[in-house]
């Protein structure tokens, strides 16, 4: 019982003067590599988070209250605190009232206080906010008695869970059944079935517990007895991807490729030029300072647009220009020339050469990007790539394994 009351009094304490201060900002815990974190908006916390498996606790108080919610990521103000923001974006759009974001609340809260209130030796840190980077929900925070009567429930929840002997057991860690001769011979092959697809090793018993709708403590202790007959060994189990993981995968895998765009010059400093236009603009930058070694490179890269200095020190780009031509890999390549004699004769031995275009030296912003513009179609504002229902995460699409 030791730990627990050291977890337990610690959050009590931290809690109460925070309160009393009216503090704003994060609390952080930390016991060895795990760290919590906990916000409070004038006394009265806002959200709990961290732990081992941050998204999966998400994923719970989601299919446990809230299972149709949908969220749009592109509301997004901060990726700091985002389980907070998604309550508040759902509200907003009516995907969920307030009592059930309080709901999801508490109940991450509350995972968040048993995990902590079993750990002893807990560092604390505190860091002050001026001002938050979102605005804050006035009718989701949780006042000081509200995290009182937390405490206490999280303080009888660890009294259940030690008087049940399951003190020596983590719920963080999946339970899997292992093989067994004599278990085969008690039970039905359709039972023993079950079994592992219930004990499977990725579901922790956080998991099993919501899917068999029982509390913490009497979902595990059905399975104690297993455990005392040696018949389940316990597994540490990944964390779920989060809703801005799950966004960021589904973006990459509909966005196309960014085209590349090479840049051949002796000159450093005019390909980080063009790479500090070109970056931002949403492509992607192939810097060749020395052309004769970079050539084997052009050649597997396959730039969709080329810039070619015209007079560098080991190549000229008349030459290397009217080389590329004939080489069937560039015969259709943009190749723009970067030259500051862009007379009637330099531009007709250019075109002679091959070249499809012309940018004076130095070439401004403006100009680079109107020609790349001109000769590579982005398909689409990127931001507009994502449809409607590509956009939005629904959380219950994540089933716990074997569910």
């Amino acid at each position: 019982m030791s730990a627990n009351a050291t977890g337990c009094k610690v959050l009590s304490d931290t809690l109460a003067v925070l309160s009393q201060k009216r503090a704003t900002g994060k609390l952080l815990l930390e016991q060895g590599e795990q760290k919590w974190q906990l916000y409070f908006f004038r006394g009265c916390m806002l959200y709990a988070t961290g732990g081992l498996h941050r998204s999966r606790r998400w994923y719970r108080a989601i299919a446990q209250h809230c299972p149709d919610f949908r969220v749009d990521l592109d509301l997004m103000a901060a990726e700091e605190l985002w389980e907070y923001q998604l309550l508040q974006h759902g509200i907003a759009q009516s995907e969920m009232s307030v009592e059930q974001a309080k709901s999801i609340l508490r109940s991450s809260i509350a995972e968040v206080f048993f995990s902590v209130a079993n750990q002893s030796g807990l560092k604390r840190q505190w860091h002050p906010y001026k001002q938050l980077l979102f605005p804050i929900n006035i009718r989701l925070l949780i006042s000081q008695a509200e995290s009182e009567q937390m405490l206490c429930g999280n303080q009888q929840l660890c009294q259940q869970w030690e008087g049940m002997g399951l003190s020596h057991l983590d719920p963080d860690r999946a339970p899997i059944l292992k093989q067994s001769s004599s278990l085969e011979s008690r039970v039905s092959s359709d039972s023993l079935l079950a079994l592992s697809n219930h004990f499977n090793g990725q579901n922790t018993l956080w998991d099993i517990a919501l899917k068999k709708k029982q509390c913490l403590t009497v979902a595990t202790r059905t399975l104690y007895h297993f455990v005392k007959q040696g018949l389940i060994d316990f597994r540490i189990v990944q964390d779920l991807p989060s809703p801005i993981e799950q966004w960021r995968l589904a973006a990459a895998i509909v966005q196309p490729p960014r085209p590349l765009i090479a840049c051949i010059d002796d000159s450093r400093a005019v390909c980080e030029f063009l790479e500090q236009i070109l970056v931002p603009a949403g492509y992607r930058v192939l810097k060749i300072i020395d052309p004769m070694q970079g050539i084997a490179t052009l050649a597997k890269e396959k730039p969709a647009l080329i810039f070619l200095d015209v007079i560098m020190p080991k190549a000229n780009g008349y030459t290397l220009c009217n080389f590329l031509r004939k080489t069937p890999a560039f015969r259709g390549t943009p190749i723009v020339f970067l030259t500051g004699q862009d007379g009637i004769i330099d531009r007709t031995r250019a075109k002679w050469m091959g070249a499809t275009d012309f940018v004076s030296k130095p070439p401004t912003p403006e100009k680079v990007l109107q020609v790349v513009e001109k000769y590579l179609k982005l398909e689409g504002d990127r931001n507009q790539q994502l449809s409607g229902s590509d956009t939005l995460v629904n959380p219950s699409s994540l089933t716990l394994a074997g569910s």
